[in-house]
């Protein structure tokens, strides 16, 4: 499941092959891997990361400015 912070309060289910990485799972939602920050039990995770069965991620979106 990937929940989108902050402007989206949604909610999605994704069917991801075994051992698809963070960055499978945000290609698969239509989102830029640069532009988000997965976390999984309320630690960041690399992009390379390996999803396990059953889990959540939150995909924090990255601001910038000056």
């Amino acid at each position: 499941m990937a929940q989108l912070l902050p402007a989206r309060r949604e909610t999605k289910v994704v069917e991801l092959d075994v051992g698809e990485t963070v960055e499978g799972l945000m290609r698969s939602l239509g989102l830029l891997p640069d532009g988000w920050i997965a976390v999984i039990d309320g630690e960041p995770v690399p992009i390379d990361h390996a999803l396990e069965e059953d889990c959540e991620v939150r995909l924090i979106s990255v601001v910038s400015g000056g």
